[in-house]
């Protein structure tokens, strides 16, 4: 049974009770539908509308939504806004939508998609002027804490009672604070590597690595093949942040993350040892040109590079071979064979096999909404609209939908995932947004060959004890 991290509370870190990870279906934190309906969305503040992009042939459709919540009532609208900007999660959330408003023809669905980065800057602004979406993407942890703080979110414990049951328990409780729940999980999953299987064996590599002693040897192989080893967009900072986590984890496992929980001190042997395991793949120099300045998405981002073939391996969640498609390719296939690997162990590290580094994707409802944006959350996490999501995007979360994941990659990564015994939660998530950003920021310099490992630490422990 894998185990999700809890997050800390006000300015100190407390660890609440474990969380259970049942082995049921779990999933995709960026993602992708079909269809042929009129666009429902108008312009909301801080984001531009999309119209519905047309159907994909071959994709299954929304299910038509049951009619759980007053249809014909007064005029409601739901403002959602979310981050699925790739297709199929783009067009999957556009469907559904499609079809729940055909079901309650009271229900406007104004829907405002973005891009990652752009998403929280207008999300911090919305959030600040107290313009709250009634849907909004959210990853739960210290971020959603805050916000149920300062009053943004809606307690939906009542409302969601009937259906929250069906899904993943373990993903469900990020989105609860102090026992009560305000927000939704549709997927979950674990950070691992997605390598070029085609460069692979132009480099002479039979294998992926198991060992980081081993990665590192296959980072050279493929530089003496001139091929760039890695892509990343340290631009966006959160993607460098996966390779120092990662390394934490592998050297101190639960104890060393359970420890820092605790106390907020990242001054300790086994992170200041990640710091330096990261320097020697960085000096290794194995990315692509211009990757300090390099976002994830697209075409000239982490995922144009490693989508279009100019990588041979980059460290991303289950929801990276869509952004691959989508930014690199410019289809439906990649013009390569994708593999997946676990991020490997480091020789003489505490950490296990079994442990694990991810998340997952979910909603927070904001205070205002109406009580059809709880309804309209039920109706695209059940069942059937869980397995359109597995089909095409990321690993679903409710129970049930397991037998809609079908590519090979990513059911290794649902079973890395079903298999681990602990799960960290993304540092930036897991830790409120002030003590994430100093992780982020701090692992940055560590790219950037501005700070050493010991220096990090220490800026790191600083913002986290400072609350």
């Amino acid at each position: 049974m894998s185990r999700i991290r809890p997050l800390r509370r006000g300015g100190t870190f407390a660890l609440a009770a474990v969380l259970a990870l049942a082995t049921a279906a779990c999933g995709s934190d960026d993602k992708e539908g079909g269809s042929t309906a009129a666009p429902v969305a108008t312009e909301a503040p801080g984001a531009t509308a999309v119209d519905a992009p047309p159907a994909t042939e071959g994709q299954p459709e929304a299910t038509s939504a049951p009619n759980t919540a007053a249809a014909g009532g007064e005029p409601v609208t739901i403002d959602w806004w979310h981050i699925q900007n790739n297709d199929p999660g783009k067009a999957d959330w556009q469907a559904m939508a499609d079809a729940y408003t055909a079901a309650h023809p009271n229900v406007t669905i104004k829907i405002n998609v973005m891009e990652n980065e752009a998403f929280k800057a207008a999300l911090q602004t919305n959030l600040q002027a107290g313009d709250v979406p009634d849907l909004f993407q959210s990853w739960g942890g210290g971020g959603l804490r805050e916000q149920v703080e300062a009053g943004l979110v809606q307690d939906i414990t009542e409302s969601s009672k009937d259906f929250i049951g069906d899904l993943n328990a373990g993903v469900t409780g990020l989105y609860n604070v102090d026992g009560k729940q305000y927000g939704i999980p549709f997927d979950a999953g674990m950070v691992g590597f997605w390598y070029n299987k085609e460069l692979f064996t132009q480099a002479g590599i039979e294998a992926p690595p198991a060992t980081w002693d081993e990665f590192l040897d296959v980072v050279q192989k493929l530089k003496d093949a001139g091929i760039t080893p890695i892509a990343v967009g340290a631009g966006d900072k959160w993607p460098a942040h996966f390779y120092y986590s990662y390394l934490m984890i592998r050297l101190g496992g639960q104890e060393l993350m359970d420890s820092i929980a605790a106390d907020g001190n990242f001054d300790r042997p086994e992170v200041i040892k990640a710091g330096q395991e990261l320097q020697r793949l960085i000096e290794l120099e194995p990315f692509q040109a211009g990757f300090l300045a390099t976002p994830w998405d697209g075409a000239d981002g982490e995922a144009g590079y490693m989508g279009s073939g100019q990588a041979a391996m980059d460290l991303m969640g289950q929801w990276a071979p869509g952004a691959f498609r989508s930014a690199g390719a410019g289809g439906d296939d990649l013009p390569f064979e994708l593999g997946w690997f676990p991020f490997p162990m480091v020789e003489g590290g505490a950490g296990a096999a079994t442990d694990a580094f991810g998340g997952g994707n979910g909603f927070a409802v904001g205070k205002d909404a109406p009580p059809e944006a709880v309804d309209f959350l039920r109706f695209i996490t059940s069942v059937d609209n869980a397995k359109i999501w597995g089909a095409h995007s990321g690993l679903p979360v409710t129970k049930g939908a397991e037998s809609s994941v079908i590519d090979p990659n990513q059911q290794m990564v649902l079973a890395g995932l079903n298999d681990a015994t602990f799960l960290q939660l993304f540092l930036d998530q897991f830790f409120t947004p002030d003590v994430g950003a100093a992780v982020n920021d701090a692992v940055q310099t560590l790219f950037a060959g501005e700070a050493s490992p010991e220096e990090i630490a220490a800026t790191i422990t600083s913002a986290a004890q400072s609350g």
